[in-house]
Order: structure tokens, then sequence, then C-alpha cells
């Protein structure tokens, strides 16, 4: 059995390397099961045969807004039950999360999370044998590193 690596608070720093996202803010959920990312411009495309996601990730504050431009294999297409309970489908990437010193792969779904207080939420598939969480803390493990 793995052992998890690190431990984490309710809310974490998290850089997405693969994307060229540097920091954002995560609410880490541990009664979700899959992780959700804020995009927006979300455009499928083929690439070599396969089926890749054009989009762009809001970085940095609500105002004036800034967006890193990205581009990821499409790995899955999940249905998933959002915040309101109703079951929607969803584009899923396979890229690398790094919280503090520590990364690893972890699937993402893309979605509108616009409304919401953090562009991202990492669910408890991403984090199994990565990381613990301690609900009483918040960033414990600061910014990401850079890779």
């Amino acid at each position: 059995m793995k052992h998890p690596t690190i431990i984490i608070g309710a809310c974490e720093w998290i850089g997405l390397p693969d994307l060229g996202v540097n920091r954002l803010r995560a609410r880490i959920d541990t009664g979700a099961k899959t992780s959700a990312l804020h995009v927006s411009d979300l455009e499928p495309f083929r690439k070599r045969g396969q089926d890749w996601l054009r989009f762009r990730v809001p970085v940095g504050t609500p105002r004036p807004n800034r967006y890193v431009d990205c581009e990821a294999k499409m790995v899955n297409v999940r249905k998933v039950r959002n915040t309101s309970g109703e079951l929607e489908e969803r584009f899923c990437i396979d890229t690398r999360i790094m919280i503090g010193f520590t990364q690893w792969n972890a699937e993402i779904t893309l979605t509108c999370r616009k409304k919401m207080r953090y562009r991202m939420l990492l669910g408890r598939t991403a984090m199994s044998h990565h990381a613990l969480v301690d609900p009483g803390s918040r960033y414990i493990q600061g910014f990401p590193s850079q890779p």
C-alpha cells in the first residue's frame, strides 16, 4: 500500500505545470470524487488523430482577469453531478498537479466554476495515495515550487 506523502489543508495553492499555470487557489473536497477546474472558451479539436481541448484558465484576481491559454489531450468524457446535484457531461484531462514541492498526475474535469469561490476543486480520487487532509488548516504547503 502506498502511503500519502504530504499533509494538506482545506484550501491549498496548486500549480498545473503542464498547462503553464503557476498557481491558483483550490478547495480540497474529500466529499467530491472528481476534481474540477474552471475554464472558459473550451473548444475540442483534433491533433495528430487524437481528441484535444483548447481552453483558457483565469489566474490572479477576478478583476482584471488574466488568462493562461492551454491545450491538453482529452482522456475521457465523464458524467459528473454538479454542485446543484444535476448530472452533466464534462471533458476530462490528465495533467500534473503540484502542491508545495510534491507533484503527481491527476484526472481533472473542465467546467465553468465562475460562480464558485475557488477556481479549482481537488477531489478525493486525485488525492488518493498522495495526500492527507487536515480540515482545520489552510495553505499548509505554501505556493507550489516552480518545476
